[in-house]
């Protein structure tokens, strides 16, 4: 318990400084994105106070999201390990991991890298044969899956119509990977989930258009832990 919490916390506090890296390397091929986030950063040196000043206000947003982020990989890692199944446990580990870069990326750069994307959609269905869940057979992944992707490309089509560009080749991706996670029933879930988390993130934040990554990662995680703790089954 103790050392998945120091785990969490650790790849926590990573999660701002490999997000801040892709407005410069994408876009790029999987490879190239590996060598680039292991890449030494390079620090310039400026005698303009002015942009010391702002170097030093990036690097102080930087420490504050690193520790926060920190702090919230902890818990969720010690639910997953108190909550989830032991079979399960790994996955869950990986999949919040990720979820939480997609996030933070799209809320960065308002996209959502392949990068992240396709390990998280074939890491659902991978997860499905090495560690069965009785509750969600391999066909419900892939249904869901499938689900995923017909109904994100038929709501751009749609919207193409009205107003192009509000919802992008990553948002479909990632909902393909959820489905592949959660089955037809837990995406749409996810789904009603993260519509209302973004209309009060919007309404907070005064916009009409924000990212929609950190509302669908947090909407999953929560169907997460309600599908893989079983309580999913319990409701329904």
């Amino acid at each position: 318990m103790v050392a998945m919490l120091f785990i969490g916390l650790v790849l926590g506090l990573t999660v701002p400084s490999i997000a801040s890296r892709f407005g410069k390397i994408l876009p790029a091929d999987p490879g190239l994105i590996c060598a680039m986030l292991w890449h030494k950063p390079r620090f310039p040196k400026s005698t303009n106070p002015a942009r010391v000043q702002l170097f030093k206000s990036k690097w102080k947003r930087l420490i504050i999201f690193s520790v926060i982020w920190g702090v919230v990989l902890m818990g969720l890692f010690g639910c997953v390990h108190v909550f989830i199944p032991s079979d399960m446990r790994v996955w869950g580990y990986i999949f919040i991991y990720i979820t939480a870069l997609l996030m933070t990326v799209d809320q960065q750069y308002y996209l959502l890298p392949d990068f992240f994307t396709i390990p998280l959609l074939l890491l659902g269905v991978t997860s499905a044969y090495f560690s069965p869940f009785d509750g969600l057979t391999m066909g419900e992944r892939l249904c869901g899956a499938w689900f995923g992707y017909a109904l994100s490309t038929v709501s751009v089509f749609v919207m193409s119509f009205f107003k192009k560009g509000e919802f992008g080749a990553g948002d479909v991706k990632m909902l393909t990977a959820l489905g592949a996670w959660f089955g037809i029933v837990g995406l749409n879930a996810v789904l009603v989930l993260s519509f209302v988390f973004f209309v009060c993130t919007a309404f907070l934040k005064r916009v009409r258009a924000d990212a929609f990554g950190p509302s669908l990662g947090l909407a999953g995680i929560i169907v997460f832990f309600l599908i893989y703790t079983k309580l999913w089954w319990t409701i329904l």
